[in-house]
């Protein structure tokens, strides 16, 4: 499923508390717009205004927005 904004490229549905991994990256994903999936510590008030996507905090750089997910982001484990 290249390109989509829900899920990996494994087909599985992308969700809060993932962790996931980035080329050499690390990270785990903080909300997605459009399911309602968000970490306690994310408002999706806060957040609605991007319209959709979904944010990763990455251990070597921060939050980091997409709108569309690619086959380099990988599902490491589920929360």
């Amino acid at each position: 499923m290249k390109g989509s904004d829900t899920h990996y490229g494994s087909g599985e549905e992308i969700r809060a508390g993932d962790r996931v991994r980035c080329f050499d990256w690390t990270g785990v994903v903080v909300f997605v717009l459009g399911t309602g999936s968000f970490a306690a510590d994310h408002s999706p008030a806060d957040w609605s205004y991007l319209g959709r996507g979904f944010m990763v905090q990455y251990d070597q750089a921060g939050l980091v927005f997409n709108e569309t997910a690619d086959e380099d982001l990988e599902l490491v484990a589920r929360a």
